[in-house]
């Protein structure tokens, strides 16, 4: 996997998104990676941030930088879950609502968000 996804709930001003933006892609070149590009996607409650790195990481070494970088903490503990269980899209940012009152869904025990699963 090359590409970091961060979702950033947050709408900072401009000077203090570019000075994160800088600051992560000198974190990722501490710890040995090279961005090759990033983009910025605005939501309605902050940013999806997507890093493209040089060099491909295992699923959880990923997980583990998109952590260091800055990441939803309840979203990195729930991509850990889809890792450990072996779901190959396990690296999912949504825009919305993606289930509908009759889809099986299961209550996160940790943040209470419903996650939609398949029957």
């Amino acid at each position: 996997m090359k590409l970091l996804k961060i979702d950033l709930d947050i709408h900072p001003p401009k000077d203090w998104l570019d000075q994160w933006i800088t600051t992560r892609i000198s974190l990722l070149q501490m710890l040995g990676h090279r961005v090759k590009a990033y983009r910025i996607f605005k939501t309605k409650r902050g940013y999806h941030i997507y890093f493209t790195l040089a060099r491909d990481v295992t699923d959880m070494e990923a997980n583990k930088l998109q952590f260091l970088l800055g990441d939803d903490h309840t979203r990195v503990k729930i991509n850990q879950w889809r890792i450990k269980r072996g779901i190959p899209h396990w690296n999912k940012l949504f825009h919305k609502v993606l289930y509908r009152k009759k889809a099986k869904v299961i209550t996160c025990w940790y943040c209470g968000n419903k996650i939609p699963v398949r029957d």
